[in-house]
């Protein structure tokens, strides 16, 4: 497994200078899609979920008061392995040109994070853990062929103690077929609430 000060220095290598949420939100990212791909955690470190979104609250003590993080002593990039600079990489490429206050409502927007706040209002600080079993199950849906995507959101409806009922589901069917677009199923699922 991967020293988090190593992925820091590494996400930093290949961004060049960062604000320290944006470096944040890229070290929930990597996390998040190594345990979505291997499933396994790329670090030990703890991820927190905090007002401004997930925060390993290793690094921030490292960085705390800095406005913008140039690089990582504390890390070597050259620690990780292939398969981990890979994730790293992918990360980078897929997020880094978002800013930091994008970067923050996406993970906000996301179950993980939610998830680890509860009922937390946004306003009140948390040092909750996101749990990497819901970083990897809601990350693997992302990459899923629409099918099993359909049957895990059932399935983690269910372990909720609810049921989908039976017309939602056949329009989810109808999207993971792509027989219907969102904006289509989201108009018949208004329709259906309008005629209840």
């Amino acid at each position: 497994m991967a020293d988090v000060h190593d992925v820091a220095a590494a996400v930093l290598d290949a961004t060049g200078p960062e604000s320290p949420m944006k470096l944040q939100k890229l070290l929930y990212y990597t996390q998040a899609w190594h345990l979505a791909k291997y499933d396994r955690p790329l670090f030990t470190a703890r991820i927190e979920a905090w007002r401004r979104g997930p925060v390993v609250p290793e690094v921030y003590h490292r960085h705390r008061g800095q406005t913008e993080v140039c690089s990582w002593e504390e890390g070597d990039p050259r620690g990780l392995t292939d398969r981990e600079r890979s994730v790293v990489r992918d990360v980078v490429e897929r997020y880094g040109g978002f800013s930091r206050h994008e970067l923050s409502d996406m993970a906000h927007a996301e179950e993980p994070w939610r998830a680890a706040r509860g009922d937390l209002p946004e306003t009140v600080p948390s040092s909750e853990p996101l749990s990497n079993r819901v970083m990897a199950r809601y990350f693997r849906r992302l990459t899923s062929p629409p099918a099993d995507a359909f049957a895990d959101a059932v399935a983690s409806v269910r372990l909720e103690g609810l049921e989908v009922p039976e017309d939602t589901r056949a329009t989810m069917r109808a999207v993971a077929a792509g027989e219907l677009t969102m904006d289509e199923a989201i108009a018949r699922e208004i329709e259906a609430l309008r005629r209840s």
